[in-house]
This record gives structure tokens, sequence and C-alpha cells, in this order.
């Protein structure tokens, strides 16, 4: 097929064409063809209906169609052959057909900028890296304890702060029960704020089996509309206590924590845990190191962008927030922000956008797409791909964070909702990312952790 494109903007291409006549011809005599096999016509067999009278009934239909698919299918083959990455349907702009003649189409379409990445060889980039302390290490040890603590029951005292207790509620409005005042063998630990404090006070100093009467002020904003800001009974009876007792910090401890990493003291524990935490610091700042780096190549290239893809990003953005701001109203939208922008049919849907949300999102779309073609152009240039063996090692990890299951499975259900794409094309984004900082100026500085949450 001879096809021309002609540059209307950076954004904007025309095609033109021609349909040889014999083509369009041979589509016309197939469908006759078909439409004969179904059509019923007195004094014919089915099938063996004589074309010229299905042109007599039917010529104009049979005509519109076959052209419109005709013109429909050529172009896309069109933009495939030429190489063009549509963001929108094509246009139709002119189409001139004259009875046994050639048909001249011409249409136009949205496409993305082809664009040359500047030099950013010279980029230099600061980062800042979170000390780790002794306290840092300390409390990771902490916490790795409260995951072995034991509980023990405690039957010799009253109940106090930290302790956990075991309660049953029943509360009263005007003397009648109300609807989620009743709790049995109800858990909570004291001095964590998990009840009204008017009602948490109460049950410092109970002993075992004891049962007290006592006035609680509901808050005004409290959830439950029917005893918000009222004046409430409850009768608390206290059923147990028990306290979490933390293993000893020994080398016994270290030893048995975690057999895979076989720890030999307490000391090669504190060790290993400064170096683990160190290396999740330095990878910490390298995602900003990634961050900055992508931001800085993104301003040092300027380009025009297809209004109807910046239309899309701005619709999805409006509804994105809607599903935030109104979660029962939430709705699925198809359209995946992770990708390299490989359209065919995109900005089909037509919502409208107020003028007050295309000037509020109108910035931040451009920022969003200049960057996804930036990036996707930067892995082009990079040769950076992401194997099979790569996507099938990080839904391992997925899977492994969900507590495992049918892998296989699992991956073929993320194959139908778009989270395996997006899941590809994060990990190229990162993988392109990391290259470029291999090219660049990274300048590390060690910095104290609260300056660093300052910063932020």
């Amino acid at each position: 097929m001879n096809i021309e494109i002609e540059d209307i903007d950076s954004c904007n291409k025309k095609i033109k064409f021609d349909i040889p006549f014999k083509d369009y011809q041979q589509k016309i005599n197939a469908y006759y063809k078909t439409l004969g096999k179904d059509v019923k016509v007195p004094g014919f067999r089915k099938g063996k209906v004589p074309q010229s009278l299905l042109e007599k009934q039917f010529g104009p239909q049979v005509k519109q169609e076959v052209l419109t698919q005709l013109i429909s299918d050529r172009v896309m083959a069109a933009i495939k052959e030429k190489g063009l990455r549509a963001v929108s349907q094509p246009h139709l702009l002119e189409v001139h057909a004259e009875e046994g003649t050639d048909i001249n189409v011409s249409a136009s379409v949205e496409v993305l900028p082809s664009i040359e990445l500047e030099d950013y060889s010279g980029i230099e980039l600061k980062v800042k890296v979170a000390k780790v302390t002794d306290e840092d290490v300390d409390q990771e040890i902490e916490s790795y304890r409260k995951k072995l603590a034991k509980n023990i029951q405690v039957t010799d005292r009253v109940s106090q702060k930290d302790d956990y207790v075991k309660i049953d509620l029943n509360g009263f409005l005007d003397g009648k029960p109300f609807e989620g005042g009743e709790a049995k063998d109800y858990i909570i630990q004291l001095g964590t704020k998990q009840l009204i404090e008017d009602l948490e006070k109460n049950l410092y100093g109970m002993a075992l089996n004891e049962t007290k009467t006592s006035q609680v002020k509901i808050p005004e904003d409290y959830g439950n509309k029917t005893i918000a800001g009222k004046e409430v009974e409850f009768t608390i009876t206290l059923n147990g206590i028990q306290v979490s007792e933390l293993p000893p910090l020994d080398d016994e401890f270290a030893r048995t924590l975690d057999p895979e990493k076989k720890y030999d003291s307490l000391k090669d524990l504190k060790t290993k845990v400064r170096e683990d935490l160190e290396n999740y610091e330095k990878k910490q700042a390298r995602k900003d190191a990634q961050k900055q780096l992508a931001d800085k190549i993104t301003e040092m290239n300027s380009f025009n962008l297809p209004e109807g893809l910046i239309q899309e990003q701005i619709r999805f953005m409006v509804e994105d927030a809607e599903k935030r701001n109104n979660p029962d109203k939430a709705h699925s939208h198809d359209h995946d922000h992770d990708h390299s922008h490989d359209h065919s049919s995109a900005g089909e849907k037509n919502t409208e956008v107020s003028t007050a949300d295309q000037e509020k999102y109108r910035e931040p779309a451009l920022k969003i797409l200049q960057q996804e073609i930036v990036i996707d152009k930067l892995a082009t240039t990079l040769e950076i791909d992401v194997s099979p063996e790569d996507l099938d090692k990080e839904v391992n990890k997925f899977m492994q964070i969900l507590g495992g299951g049918d892998t296989k499975k699992m991956k073929k259900e993320w194959e139908k909702t778009g989270i395996l794409t997006k899941l590809h094309n994060r990990m190229r984004k990162e993988k392109t990312l990391e290259s470029a900082l291999g090219k660049v100026k990274v300048l590390e500085e060690m910095v104290d952790r609260k300056d660093l949450i300052a910063d932020n």
C-alpha cells in the first residue's frame, strides 16, 4: 500500500493512501456472497439469490459498510506499517470515491512525539543518607524481642499500665442497653488508648473477677451517634490480666532468633542488624537519587504532548481523586498509568472535565506524561528490559509477603487485571534509572535522621 505521511505538527500526522478499486470490488463481492447465504427471497433457494438482485435491494447499505470497514482496516494498517505511536482513534478527513476508480483517503491521528534525549552525563545529584545509631540498632532488636514475647497470666495484683486485660462490657443509656454497648472477653492493652479515655481509666486498679459500674461521658464526635455526647453507664467485669514477658537479651536469644541468618552471639546480631539498617538507608537514598534524576532529565527535555493524551490523563486523575474522596462511589478504570504509551485506541472515554479540574490537574498531568515518555525513551536508549525470570522472581516475592499460594494462578489473575503490566513497567523504570545513575555523579552526605525528617 502506497502511504504518504504529512507532519501537521509534532503530535499530529496526516495519513494519505489509495485503496485500489479492485480491492474494494473484491470486498463488495465477498460481502454479497455472505449476505446471499442468509437472505430469503421468494422464488430463489437460500444461497442462490443473484447478486444483481441483492445489489438492487441492499446496494447503498452494503457499499457504506464495506467502505467504512475497508478504510478503518487500511488506516490502522498504515499506522502500524509506518510505526506511528497513536494515542487516539484516527480521525477521517476526506474520502474521494467515484464508481470504477481508486478511492483516495486522508486521515489524521494524534501520536507521541519523537524525541532525542539531551546529554545528561553532566548531572550532579546530592542525596542524604541517614546515620544508623546505637539506639536504632537497639530499637530493631527490641522489636524482635517483642515478637517472641510470651503472655503470662497475672493473678496476684490489680491491673496497671501496659497490662493486657480481658473484660466484659455492658453499656446502658437511660437504664436500657444500646446497640454496640456489649462486649464479651474483649482484650485491650492499658495505656494504648484503644477505648474512650473516660472508660479506660476505670480499668486501672481492678482485681481479677471484679465487677464495677461506672458513669462515662461519651465524646461529641463519637462514631455511634446514639450515645455521642451523652452520659452512659457501663458495667465492667475483669476476667483476666496478662503481661508480656520478653526473652532475655543474651547470646542464646541471638542464636535462636533466625536459623537462616545464624547469628553467633548478641554482638554478631548487633553488627548484622546495623549492616541491614545501613543497607536499607542506602537503598532509600538511592531511590531519592532515582527520583531526582528522573525529574532533572525530564526538565532537560521539553516537548509538546498530544492534547487527547493530556485530557485522558486529566480524566484519570479526576476519577482517581473522586475514588479516594468517595470510596463508596469508586469504579474501575482500565487505564494503566505505568506504561510506555503504545496506544492504539486511547482517548475513547469522553467524560467531561470541569474548567476548575482542568486548571488544577493540567500541569501535574503534563509532568507525569512527559516523565513517562522520557523514561521510556531512556529505557530504549539503554536497552533496558525486564526478563520473564526477573518478573517471576518479583511475583514470588509478593506471594511470600501475602503468605504463599498458587503463584501461577495469581500471575494469570494479574495478567487479566493489568497488575502484571504495571509491575513490569515499574521494574523497567527502576532498572532504567539505576542504570542511568551510573552515568552521573552522585554525592552522598551522612546526616542525622531527625535532620532528614525535617527536610522531608
